[in-house]
């Protein structure tokens, strides 16, 4: 029996489903668990006036809404970013995805928590596919011989936590081409009554999945594939494979060796994006999480094959802007350095502007007063909007 049949035969519900066109048919979940959260996904989006679009960042699968010939009006987006209202977007039209100025550095530390069971999932796939291609006779076989398995696998993945939204792989047999051989896209339904897995083959559709800009690009793949430097793959470690299984015919090899990978192999979006759905931005900020997986060469050194992707709804997680360091938005609030001390304020989610700003120790605002005082109340009793002063 093929080796990929004996890692199938506990999945056969996932197989039974086909492969949908853009937009077609659905496998559905009879469960009777509603999803653990109601925000719809599908395409993605780019960046508008006040906030400048990036030049490389971004990645769109759906073929967005169909374009107007008006120029597409961002602030609704914008307006979003910092009310976290869904109210913001209602009446706002899209041709395609939006996504804010590219931000430099590591992701927030607030993210470490939250993102670590989406994390762990595209670790362990990659790390599957990585042992499959390097490991097996499966690296010498065709595409539509294990296409099945392909399928479920994209799929699990969209299981694998409830902030991914959707899951994507990529296969490559030829390391020179410019557009992968396979692309498989498994999503939520959220206008389903039942949990439901729409999969989507773009194999053929590669350049519809990208808009012009700002929508996002394809670099969630290109720069996996043809990196500017050798920094992925040192993000793999070497190991050797001993054969010694006493209860299956001798193997074809005994020894052999494989790299794997760990989180440090994860790479994030470089801003995040809002969806767009029939001309609709869907509410929920996203973030793309991609992760190369490799075969071997014939001299045994690591080469590219495809990527797994997940993007993930970070609507929830709190954004810092008064943390110092590196990260997304980080110190990049409004108040007096001088005078005043920046606070965050938790809860609101990812948001920009939820920080107040408090009078350091000797200062004071001359505008508040005491409740039982003419004086003036210190910064241990105030905190205030970043227009006032201290």
């Amino acid at each position: 029996m093929h080796p990929v049949l004996l890692l199938l035969l506990p999945l056969p519900s996932l197989l039974r489903s086909q492969v949908t066109p853009p937009g077609a048919t659905v496998e559905e979940n009879n469960g009777t668990e509603s999803p653990a959260n109601s925000l719809r996904t599908s395409n993605l989006t780019s960046p508008s006036s006040s906030i400048r679009p990036p030049e490389d960042y971004g990645y769109s699968l759906m073929p967005s809404g169909s374009p107007t010939e008006e120029e597409d009006d961002w602030s609704p987006a914008e307006t979003y970013m910092y009310t976290g209202q869904s109210s913001a977007l209602e009446a706002a039209r899209c041709s395609r995805a939006y996504s804010p100025a590219a931000q430099t550095g590591s992701l927030p530390q607030s993210f470490n928590v939250p993102l670590g069971p989406a994390l762990d999932a595209l670790t362990n796939t990659a790390n599957f596919l990585n042992m499959i291609f390097q490991a097996s006779d499966l690296r010498e076989s065709t595409v539509e011989e294990d296409m099945e398995w392909y399928h479920a696998l994209v799929r699990a993945l969209l299981e694998a936590d409830r902030l991914i939204r959707q899951a994507l792989l990529t296969f490559d047999a030829d390391p020179t081409a410019t557009v992968p051989q396979l692309v498989l896209r498994a999503s939520h339904d959220p206008a389903a009554k039942v949990q439901t897995i729409i999969l989507q083959d773009f194999s053929k559709a590669w350049d519809s999945m990208h808009q012009p800009a700002p929508a996002p690009d394809d670099s969630w793949f290109r720069n996996l594939k043809f990196p500017e430097s050798n920094q992925l793959k040192s993000a793999l470690f070497k190991r050797v494979l001993l054969n010694d299984l006493s209860t299956l015919d001798t193997p074809k090899w005994r020894q052999g060796d494989s790299y794997v990978t760990n989180r440090s192999g994860v790479h994030w979006a470089s801003a995040p994006f809002l969806d767009c759905q029939d001309g609709r931005f869907v509410p929920g900020w996203m973030l793309t999480l991609s992760m190369p997986f490799y075969g071997l060469k014939p001299d045994l050194t690591p080469e590219f094959r495809g990527v797994i992707r997940v993007d993930v709804n970070i609507q929830d997680i709190d954004l810092d802007q008064c943390r110092k360091g590196d990260g997304w938005f980080a110190d990049t609030h409004q108040c007096n350095r001088t005078t005043m001390e920046c606070v965050t304020i938790p809860g609101r989610g990812f948001r920009l502007g939820q920080f107040c700003c408090r009078c350091k120790e000797g200062y004071y605002n001359p505008e508040i007063k005491a409740p039982d005082s003419s004086k003036s109340i210190t910064s241990a009793h105030s905190c205030l909007n970043h227009s006032f002063m201290c």
